[in-house]
């Protein structure tokens, strides 16, 4: 009897232990996709770390619009469009990926947390603003993303997809999906190939 406890004790901190390195795991995987994406940006020369750096700069901090108001600047650099929309791509990919592999655990990271509570309240926000997005779940939350709208986006859409019960994996792969048109259609609106005139 005692001897099954034990085993049974062994076997409980095992699986303990392996939660926690898996959990350390999702917590670093997208900081280590990041790193890696900015030393082969700053290996391809100063001129295309510069160009990129301005371009996640203009991004990140735009408050509405963020791919739509970049991309323009990015074609203007002269960063080629397949380039430009894959860098987006990767950019929203990887903020999607931190925050719902981590949605638990993301705002109590210092710092960053604070982050998180405020994106996680745009998240909430959007949810009531957007309710046509929650009947439809995947597709919903796909448009959402798709559309530039105030609280619409990777970090945000990341969020709603797991406060409304997506799992993980749906929910990053419809923020992609939408993200990817999202960026496909403004870049072809702005190089001139779809035109509504």
């Amino acid at each position: 009897m005692i001897k099954e406890m034990e085993t049974s004790v062994k076997d409980t901190v095992a699986m303990v232990r392996q939660m926690r390195l898996i959990a350390i795991a999702k917590f670093v995987i997208p900081f280590c996709f990041a790193g890696a994406v900015v030393l082969l940006f700053w290996f391809a020369g100063p001129e295309v770390y510069t160009d990129y750096a301005k371009v996640f700069g203009i991004y990140s901090f735009m408050p509405i619009g963020g791919a739509v108001a970049v991309i323009p600047v990015g074609l203007t650099l002269g960063i080629p469009p397949a380039y430009l929309i894959s860098f987006i791509l990767f950019t929203d990919a990887d903020v999607a990926l931190f925050l719902v592999w981590n949605f638990k655990y993301a705002n109590k990271i210092p710092v960053l947390g604070k982050l998180v509570v405020i994106t996680e309240e745009k998240g909430e926000k959007a949810i009531k603003k957007y309710k046509w997005a929650i009947r439809f779940g995947f597709i919903g939350l796909m448009l959402f993303v798709m559309f530039p709208l105030q609280w619409t986006g990777s970090a945000v859409g990341a969020m709603a997809g797991r406060l409304i019960g997506m799992t993980a994996g749906m929910t990053w792969l419809a923020v992609v999906v939408g993200c990817f048109i999202r960026s496909l259609i403004a870049t072809l609106i702005y190089i001139g190939v779809i035109s509504f005139l």
